[in-house]
């Protein structure tokens, strides 16, 4: 069959590793999209895996009017940060949403993220998301709010990648993936594109992108095991970023100093206590608490105190704790009551 070259609306870019188990269910969700293969535009980069997976990939290469169809396969690196910035370099569609291969797609999720694209010529498309065996990474208070919205905190509840973009508006920043980061090599690159963004849309009402537990595949590094410099390391890339905008000064310096203070605030009530009970060692935890307390003073934490909520000052106070079970007992404290339990129950 000779097929007629059309630009794709929608490349979706997936990441692989080993993924032999999940990767038929996440390319299955991309071939049922209701707005149709001929529209999509599917890269694969498999990051070295030696299963099937690859093999698995180029059986779909013919499952459809795909309007584009590549599976490429790297070096293993370890991370998603080359494979994520491939995609981005090879993308023909005038939208990229980049897919993990253990996670899907709802069935409308492209379909109704490009028409919200389309409709408020958004820069970022955010589809509500659905937790598979954890919690979903939703904007916290979005559904308060129209569609279409300046920046309020919530945003810094997703910081995942895992949502559609205008490809001319990623290309147009001055940041990719870093591929030394082998640990949240998403938030640097979504704060940046949050600050960045002239119109950023949220969809609500559609179950567009299903989040599953992430297991710690062979071969990757897990983040339990990574030492307190190279789990934190991201943080440098953030913060770097956020004085950049700062020092353009008007409204991105008075937007980024309000991120910093936010995300402090995220960092300090939710990933770092989270990144302290991951420790089974309690010595591990210290060495992982005393080096965000150094990061903390170094990135401005306490000149954001004023600004601080409760449980970010209390974690804040007890990073430089020297007994690390007393570190872990407060960051449980703060979870806790972000969960809104009691912490002794």
């Amino acid at each position: 069959m000779i097929r007629s070259w059309r630009r794709p609306l929608v490349t979706v870019g997936v990441t692989s590793y080993n993924s032999a188990g999940t990767i038929r269910r996440c390319l299955d969700s991309v071939l049922q999209q209701s707005l149709g293969a001929s529209r999509m535009e599917l890269i694969v980069v498999d990051d070295g895996s030696d299963d099937d997976t690859l093999t698995q990939v180029r059986s779909y290469r013919s499952a459809a009017n795909w309007s584009g169809f590549r599976a490429v396969r790297q070096r293993a690196t370890g991370n998603a940060s080359t494979g994520r910035n491939e995609i981005l370099t090879r993308a023909a569609g005038k939208y990229v949403l980049f897919l993990d291969a253990d996670d899907y797609l709802g069935e409308q999720a492209l379909e109704t993220m490009a028409a919200t694209a389309r409709r408020h010529r958004a820069d970022i498309v955010t589809g509500r998301y659905v937790g598979v065996g954890r919690s979903a990474p939703n904007v916290l208070g979005a559904e308060e709010h129209p569609t279409v919205h300046p920046y309020h905190p919530g945003w810094l509840n997703s910081l995942h990648i895992q949502k559609l973009f205008s490809v001319e508006f990623l290309r147009g920043l001055n940041y990719r993936f870093n591929p030394r980061l082998n640990y949240a090599n998403d938030h640097p690159f979504m704060l940046n594109a949050f600050l960045h963004a002239q119109r950023t849309a949220f969809v609500h009402d559609v179950d567009c992108y299903f989040i599953t537990l992430a297991a710690e595949g062979p071969g990757h590094i897990s983040r339990a095991r990574l030492s307190a410099a190279e789990q934190l390391r991201f943080l440098h890339d953030c913060f770097g970023l956020l004085a950049l905008a700062r020092g353009q000064g008007g409204e991105m310096a008075r937007l980024a100093g309000r991120m910093r203070a936010d995300y402090w605030n995220r960092l300090l009530k939710l990933h770092l206590p989270m990144l302290i009970l991951r420790k089974s060692d309690p010595e591990e935890a210290a060495e992982l608490a005393h080096a965000a307390a150094n990061l903390a003073e170094i990135y401005g934490a306490r000149t954001s105190r004023a600004r601080l909520a409760p449980g970010a000052e209390t974690m804040l106070s007890a990073l430089n704790e020297p007994d690390g079970q007393r570190i872990m007992d407060v960051a449980e404290q703060v979870r806790a009551e972000v969960r809104g339990e009691d912490p002794a129950g």
